[in-house]
């Protein structure tokens, strides 16, 4: 009786908690008997695994502790990975994986893997590569990964974990973990993070120009008065000549001599205009203010008021205008011969 108990993995007291060790045959979803699309898609993203009806039974009696987490090993290529349990419906001595706990431990379909009962702590700390670029299109991936967590019971460092998203599937590779190498996630609070996603390349970045930079002064000579040259000689360009030559009249008579001719007349202008130019003083060069330092700007707000306030004042200002009639023009009258 004791070597069966032994050999089922009871404890010999028969009500203290045991250890659960178990070897089975393993196969993917699609090999569950009866199984639906959805069933199949549920199982494969997610990190729970289908054990036989017997396996419940034998946990309840070895008052194994919830949630029910178990530690698989694939004894061939000395593999490890941690799971929850999703159903106790699978064929007897069968056990089901996911596709990708499968690939992850090296097992083929008929494959034997051995499963244990195992205690992990709560996960405080978790981060996560995403292994495709689609993962910049998620407009906020901290919610979406906590609705897609909710289907694994615990996390695996290096383990290459599918979710599902619009219809694509996105793999993301568990990079660290805290406060241990495997982690319970459930009814607990993480701190997660995200590493770069495989192929994401940066782009260089440019060197901003200095926008501060401030321009240099203009030279002096920019800033000269109209009339002076750059050199600061004072001379001034000749006048042009317009419309040179004498004039005509339309009788034939000669055009008196005291009138003045157009070009002298322009000339005297612009010879009066550049001796007003000379006299006006030069413009000095603007110096930049280095030391500046910014003040306050005040603005000064008007007392506003509302229309629909202002539409009442005035209301009130016309009733009251109308019960209290103007006394202009009240008094007695007076005539010349005396009061009427």
């Amino acid at each position: 009786m004791q070597a069966w108990l032994q050999g089922m993995g009871l404890p010999m007291g028969g009500g203290h908690m045991g250890r659960y060790d178990q070897t089975f045959v393993v196969y993917g979803a699609v090999f569950l008997p009866n199984a639906t699309q959805s069933k199949i898609t549920e199982i494969n993203y997610g990190g729970k695994i289908l054990l036989p009806t017997s396996a419940l039974d034998l946990l309840l009696r070895m008052n194994i502790q919830y949630p029910m987490l178990f530690k698989l090993t694939n004894m061939a290529r000395q593999r490890v990975t941690n799971c929850g349990v999703l159903e106790f419906s699978a064929p007897e001595g069968q056990a089901i994986l996911p596709h990708w706990m499968m690939q992850q431990l090296g097992l083929d379909d008929g494959d034997t893997l051995r499963i244990e009962s195992a205690t992990l702590p709560k996960a405080t700390f978790a981060k996560l590569k995403p292994m495709s670029l689609e993962f910049l299109n998620i407009s906020n991936p901290k919610a979406f990964l906590e609705v897609e967590l909710r289907k694994y019971a615990c996390l695996t460092k290096n383990d290459l974990i599918p979710t599902s998203y619009a219809g694509q599937s996105l793999e993301f590779l568990v990079v660290d973990l805290q406060p241990a190498n495997s982690v319970c996630i459930i009814e607990c609070d993480v701190n997660l993070d995200f590493d770069t996603p495989e192929g994401y390349v940066e782009e260089p970045r440019q060197a901003s120009t200095a926008a501060n930079v401030k321009p240099p002064a203009p030279p002096a000579s920019a800033f000269l008065g109209a009339g002076q040259a750059v050199g600061g000689s004072g001379s001034v360009a000749p006048p042009t000549t317009v419309f040179g030559g004498a004039g005509r009249r339309l009788d034939g008579k000669k055009k008196p001599a005291s009138s003045v001719s157009l070009s002298s007349a322009a000339g005297a202008s612009t010879s009066s205009a550049a001796d007003v130019v000379n006299d006006l003083p030069a413009i000095p060069p603007v110096v930049v203010n280095e030391d500046y330092k910014s003040g306050r700007v005040s603005f000064v707000r008007y007392d506003y008021k509302r229309v629909d306030v202002l539409e009442k004042e005035l209301r009130e200002r016309e009733a009251r205008e109308k019960s209290n009639p103007s006394k202009l023009f009240q008094g007695g009258n007076r005539t010349l011969r005396g009061a009427r």
